[in-house]
């Protein structure tokens, strides 16, 4: 496979991710965006912005441009520019060499539920393990609702989600990290389902954890290597698998 290749089938991977997060609520319009570095270099594909623009859930190949970890635009038609938080999705590539994709979204859930002061606990296992496995390994809550247009702010940013896969942003949105547009595009289905129904939860009364036996249950499992089997990136690439069919119904 020819190195032109590879960028232009990840290139189609980011237009689909937009279209997936945009599809499913997520986030919409011109809000949010996705990202993925081109592996073996210092450039990143990213949804553009600009009086160009498409909205994410109409996001194709063409509205996809190539960026360099200082956020200079190198490639991408006329009309778009990169996002105004592209700073945001540039410092995790710097300072995280192992994220290959990082996706922005502004979910109502998690507006709301930061908004509220409202914690996210693990009120499920069996429903949906891979959301529980995110609240137990920590979603930490950036203090600000401020968008990130600057390498301040990013580093700020960056100095609250530290190694997690995600981390919210209060009364904003939220910003995950993945070994790839797929695992990215599939935890961030998953964090916004744990928010959905954590609003639910919280609708009807005080949402309660899971017994202690359970989660201790399924740590052992990881122990045990399932785990680690069922969060392995041909997991995520089945989960992708079915979104892509959805887009297509």
């Amino acid at each position: 496979m020819t190195k032109s290749h590879t960028i232009s089938e990840l290139r189609k991977k980011v237009a689909l991710s937009c279209r997936i997060v945009g599809g499913q609520g997520l986030t919409r319009g011109s809000l949010g965006h996705v990202s993925a570095r081109i592996p073996g270099t210092d450039r990143v594909l990213i949804k553009g912005k600009g009086v160009e623009e498409e909205a994410v859930e109409f996001a194709r190949e063409k509205d996809i441009i190539t960026v360099d970890l200082e956020g200079r635009m190198l490639e991408g038609r006329k009309g778009l520019e990169p996002p105004n938080e592209t700073a945001m999705h540039l410092v995790i590539y710097r300072k995280r060499p192992e994220v290959m994709s990082v996706i922005h979204t502004h979910p109502d859930w998690i507006v709301a539920l930061t908004a509220c002061d409202k914690p996210l606990i693990p009120i499920y296992a069996a429903y949906n393990p891979a959301g529980m496995r995110l609240v137990l390994d920590g979603i930490p809550i950036y203090p600000r609702s401020v968008t990130i247009v600057n390498q301040e702010l990013a580093e700020d940013f960056m100095r609250t989600m530290g190694e997690k896969k995600a981390c919210l942003l209060i009364g904003h949105g939220m910003t995950v990290a993945g070994g790839g547009v797929e695992e990215a595009t599939v935890t961030s289905l998953n964090l916004y389902e744990l928010a959905r129904i954590h609003g639910m939860a919280y609708a009807i009364g005080q949402p309660k954890p899971i017994p202690e036996a359970d989660i201790f249950e399924y740590r052992q499992r990881a122990k045990q290597g399932d785990g680690n089997k069922r969060q392995s990136s041909a997991r995520f690439e089945s989960d992708w698998r079915y979104h892509v069919k959805l887009l297509k119904k």
